[in-house]
């Protein structure tokens, strides 16, 4: 199971902050608050006492082992993740190009598949909560948890993701234009006339392969949870 990167001094980034960072990208300089300097501002009153709440949680099943669902879910969690990276591994594919060629089909085709990683890394998410709460209490309590942080977070996400798109377009204007005026192409960037819209597709794949690993994280750390309570527990 992996752990979500820290952002601490002499850590670097994680892999989609690096790439938005990248030329003709537009990404703040300064550094992320802290982690809890981070949710006070993202935690209203309502979420402060939902976490109260699912910080006090008990269940009223008594629980029985869920190892089996659990292995389950870790493989549907592999299957669903080496078919999003094959279907993202074709993007642009299903765009016929044309002499004039619009940013409008690619987006609607990148849009297309981020709802499905959307989509696919919620379903996983909940499954796991609900294999969580039939196992014990202490994996039911923390269901809870992520399901009061998830809730509360759900609007500061889709704010940040939603800024995604923009940095596309924004490369794609960038290399259509360098097509248009082959001088100003930098020599040390490889791209030419001829593969600048090669170049976007594999940008915008690599964009959305990074946003499936983020996407993934909450569950991925769910699992390793699921997995150090089913291995320690008598």
């Amino acid at each position: 199971m992996t752990h979500t990167p820290s952002n601490s001094a002499g850590v670097s980034p994680p892999r989609l902050l690096q790439l938005l960072a990248q030329p003709g990208a537009q990404t703040a300089d300064e550094r992320l608050p802290c982690c809890g300097e981070l949710l006070g501002r993202l935690f209203g009153l309502s979420d402060t006492l939902a976490l109260d709440s699912a910080i006090g949680f008990r269940t009223r099943q008594p629980g029985m082992d869920q190892g089996p669902a659990i292995e389950r879910v870790i493989q549907e969690l592999t299957n669903t993740r080496r078919a999003l990276i094959r279907k993202i591994s074709s993007y642009g594919s299903e765009v016929e190009p044309i002499d004039s060629l619009e940013f409008e089909p690619y987006l609607n085709a990148w849009t297309t598949l981020q709802r499905r990683v959307i989509a696919a890394s919620r379903q996983l998410r909940d499954k796991t909560r609900k294999v969580m709460k039939e196992h014990n209490q202490n994996l039911a309590r923390l269901a809870e948890l992520d399901s009061a942080f998830d809730h509360a977070m759900a609007g500061y996400t889709s704010q940040c993701f939603s800024h995604i798109p923009k940095v596309l377009e924004q490369r794609f204007q960038a290399l259509a234009q360098a097509l248009q005026s082959p001088s100003d192409i930098p020599q040390e960037a490889g791209i030419t006339p001829a593969d600048w819209l090669h170049s976007y597709c594999e940008e915008a794949q690599n964009l959305l392969l990074a946003e499936l690993d983020v996407r993934l994280e909450p569950v991925l750390g769910l699992l390793e949870a699921c997995h150090n309570e089913v291995t320690h527990s008598p």
